[in-house]
C-alpha cells in the first residue's frame, strides 16, 4: 500500500515537472517571437516598411475582424431549413364516468418541420458574400492607407536625417568662418565688424543645427508611432536615400481614369449595392409561404393507435392587414440605388485627386530635375570651403555671408525636392489603386 501511494506521488510530481518545463518553453518562445519582430522592425528601410506597419497597425486589424464578423453571418445562414424540427409530446389518462370506469392512457407525438422552396436562403448567402467582399475591401483601403502614412514618415525621417547631416557641417564651416575672421581682426588685416559678422553667422549655424536635431526626434517619433511602436521606449532606426517609389512611374506614364474607379473604396460600395440587390430578391422570394411538414402518432380516446401526417400553409393577407414584405423590399432597393450613387460620386472624387497626384508628382518630378549633380557639386564645395576664400582674402566676409545664404538654399532645396518627389510617388500611387508595396528600381 505505501508502494502505491509513492508511485501515485512520483507519477503526480512527474506530470508537474513535465507541464512545468512545457509552460516555460512556451513562454519563452513567445517572448522570442515578439522579440524578432520587434528586432525586425528597429532598423526601417524601404524594403520592410508596410510588413511593420501592417504587423503593427491596430486599424487593420480591426477591419480583419469585421471581415470575420461577415463570414461568421454567413455561416448562420447556411442551414438548409430556416428552423429546426420540432417535437411535441403529450400524455393524459382517461377516466371513465361509469359504475366500472375504465383507464385510459392518451398520448400523442408530433414532428413538424418548416422547409422553405421559394429560393430565399440562395439570396441571403449571395448577400452576406457581397458583404464579405466588401468588408475585405474595407481592409484593403485601410491597408493601403496605413502603408501610404507610413512611407511618408519613413520619408520624412530620411529627409530629417539628411537635413541634420547639413546642419552639422555648415556649423563647422561657421566655426571655420568664425576662426578665420576672428585671427584676421587680431593680426589687424581685418576688421572688428567681420569677426562680429562671423560670429553671428556661426550663431545661426548652431541654431539651425538644433533645429534639425529637433525636427530629426519629432520625425522619428513620428514614424515610431505609425509602426505601432512606443516613441519614447522604442526608438526606430532609418536606413535608405530619398528615391520615388518605382510604381509611381508607370501609372504617370499612362494615368487613367478607370484606375480610380478600380480603387478599393469604390468596390467595396459596390458589393454593399449587391448585397441590398440580393436582399431585396431575398424578401421578394419570402413572399411565397413556406411549407410545413408534420407526422404524428397517437392513442386516442378509444385505446385506438393513429398515425398519420399533413401539411400546413401560412395564408398571406396583405398589408397593412398582413406582412407581405413592401416595405423591406423597398427599404433594400432604395438602399441600392444610394449605393451606386455613392459609388459613382467616390469614383469622380478619387479621379479629381488621380489628377491633382499626377500634377504634384510631375511637379516634383521636373524640379529634382533642376539640380544637376554638377550644380550640387559646386554649390557644396563653394559652400564648406568658403572659409578658405576667406582667409586667402579673395572673399570679403559680407559677401561670403550672402554667398553662403544662396548656396544653403540651393543644398537645402534638393534634399526638400527629393522629399516632395517621394511623398508624391506615394500619393499617386494611393490615388490610383497601384500596389504600395513596391521597392525602388
Amino acid at each position: 500500500m505505501v508502494v502505491k501511494v509513492r508511485q501515485v506521488r512520483y507519477a503526480r510530481q512527474a506530470f508537474a515537472l513535465v507541464f512545468g518545463l512545457l509552460a516555460v518553453t512556451t513562454t519563452r518562445s513567445a517572448r522570442a517571437e515578439d522579440g524578432a519582430r520587434s528586432g525586425a522592425c528597429s532598423a526601417i528601410v524601404l524594403a520592410n516598411v508596410a510588413g511593420c506597419a501592417m504587423a503593427s497597425s491596430a486599424a487593420v486589424r480591426a477591419e480583419r475582424f469585421g471581415v470575420d464578423a461577415a463570414k461568421g453571418r454567413r455561416t448562420a445562414a447556411a442551414p438548409w431549413f430556416p428552423a429546426n424540427p420540432t417535437l411535441a409530446l403529450t400524455a393524459s389518462q382517461r377516466h371513465g364516468l361509469t359504475e366500472t370506469p375504465a383507464n385510459v392512457v392518451n398520448y400523442s407525438a408530433s414532428l413538424s418541420q418548416e422547409v422553405a422552396f421559394a429560393g430565399q436562403r440562395a439570396s441571403n448567402r449571395r448577400a452576406l458574400d457581397a458583404e464579405i467582399g466588401a468588408r475585405s475591401e474595407d481592409t484593403t483601403a485601410t491597408s493601403r492607407r496605413v502603408i501610404a502614412a507610413a512611407y511618408v514618415a519613413y520619408f520624412d525621417a530620411l529627409a530629417a536625417r539628411d537635413a541634420l547631416v547639413v546642419a552639422r557641417r555648415l556649423e563647422q564651416t561657421g566655426e571655420q568662418v568664425l576662426r578665420v575672421t576672428r585671427a584676421r581682426a587680431d593680426l589687424g588685416v581685418g576688421s572688428a565688424l567681420d569677426a562680429e559678422m562671423g560670429e553671428a553667422t556661426a550663431l545661426r549655424y548652431a541654431q539651425a543645427r538644433v533645429e534639425a536635431e529637433r525636427r530629426e526626434r519629432i520625425a522619428l517619433a513620428s514614424l515610431s508611432a505609425s509602426l505601432g511602436r512606443d516613441p519614447l521606449r522604442e526608438g526606430v532606426r532609418v536606413d535608405g536615400v530619398l528615391e520615388p517609389l518605382s510604381g509611381a512611374s508607370t501609372v504617370a506614364a499612362a494615368p487613367s481614369s478607370e484606375l480610380a474607379r478600380q480603387r478599393p473604396e469604390v468596390r467595396a460600395i459596390h458589393h454593399e449595392e449587391r448585397a441590398h440587390i440580393e436582399r431585396a430578391e431575398a424578401a421578394r422570394r419570402s413572399r411565397i409561404p413556406s411549407i410545413t411538414f408534420q407526422l404524428f402518432a397517437q392513442n386516442d380516446g378509444f385505446n385506438e393507435r393513429v398515425l398519420g401526417g399533413g401539411i400546413a400553409l401560412p395564408i398571406t393577407l396583405p398589408q397593412p392587414v398582413g406582412h407581405s414584405y413592401i416595405g423591406q423590399i423597398a427599404e433594400s432597393e432604395a438602399l441600392a440605388r444610394q449605393a451606386a450613387s455613392r459609388a459613382e460620386q467616390l469614383a469622380r472624387s478619387f479621379s479629381g485627386e488621380l489628377a491633382e497626384a499626377l500634377a504634384s508628382y510631375d511637379a516634383a518630378r521636373a524640379e529634382t530635375a533642376l539640380y544637376t549633380p554638377e550644380r550640387l557639386t559646386r554649390a557644396e564645395s563653394m559652400l564648406f570651403d568658403i572659409a578658405k576664400e576667406i582667409e586667402a582674402g579673395r572673399v570679403a566676409v559680407r559677401d561670403a555671408v550672402v554667398a553662403q545664404r544662396e548656396l544653403i538654399d540651393v543644398v537645402r532645396g534638393y534634399i526638400e525636392a527629393r522629399r516632395s518627389l517621394s511623398v508624391a510617388s506615394v500619393d499617386l500611387l494611393l490615388a490610383s489603386g497601384a500596389s504600395l508595396e513596391g521597392r525602388q528600381p
